[in-house]
């Protein structure tokens, strides 16, 4: 599947991500200093290379609801450059691998590729897939020091609900937890932004 504007493409995991995948989680790691830092889990290249061909290979309902999406430049290059996906969380606001209120997480390892407005139209295009497949509620969830993702969630209408004091220790300081929650009238304001402006063009 595969879903795009002018600025990124959306599409599924390919056998090529693999390797990007492995160099981002061995090499290019500046990404890892705000995504979840405080977590500090071994990365093991064979039996994750091993683990996504086996996905791969098995067959799927093209009809599924993707809960996630690589993210790629819409140029000639389609240059791969991150991921954006979703997870649910409890009414805690705790991680569950049972079903829980739809929460969403995005990263962009490329440094090249940071501060072009990729990752706002990422999100934009899945916000706008989940909402399409009945996803009424969407969540995300970062930490009080990650002050470039917090502007990217308040620029598409997130709202702070709820507030953890001194949850995470990060490089030796002390941040808070932070969950946010879509205000769908702002998105909305935010969507009629993005389409009068691209009409402009």
């Amino acid at each position: 599947m595969e879903i795009k504007n002018e600025k990124v493409i959306l599409r599924d995991f390919i056998e090529s991500d693999i390797e990007d995948r492995i160099y981002w989680e061995t090499e290019e790691t500046e990404w890892q200093l705000w995504d979840a830092p405080w977590e500090d889990e071994p990365f093991d290249a064979e039996a994750y290379r091993k683990d996504c061909l086996a996905w791969l290979a098995k067959e799927k309902d093209e009809q599924r609801i993707r809960w996630g999406f690589q993210i790629c430049i819409n140029d000639e290059s389609q240059k791969h450059i991150g991921w954006c996906n979703a997870y649910y969380i409890d009414n805690n606001y705790k991680y569950t691998k049972e079903e829980g209120h739809c929460t969403i997480g995005i990263n962009i390892p490329d440094i090249s590729s940071r501060r072009k407005g990729y990752g706002s139209a990422a999100w934009y295009l899945f916000i706008q897939y989940l909402l399409s497949r009945g996803i009424k509620s969407i969540y995300t969830q970062t930490w009080s020091g990650n002050n470039r993702v917090i502007g990217l969630m308040k620029k598409l209408g997130f709202e702070e609900v709820n507030r953890e004091q001194k949850k995470r220790t990060v490089r030796g300081q002390v941040y808070d937890g932070l969950t946010f929650k879509l205000n769908q009238e702002k998105y909305n304001e935010y969507e009629k932004v993005n389409r009068q402006t691209n009409m402009g063009k």
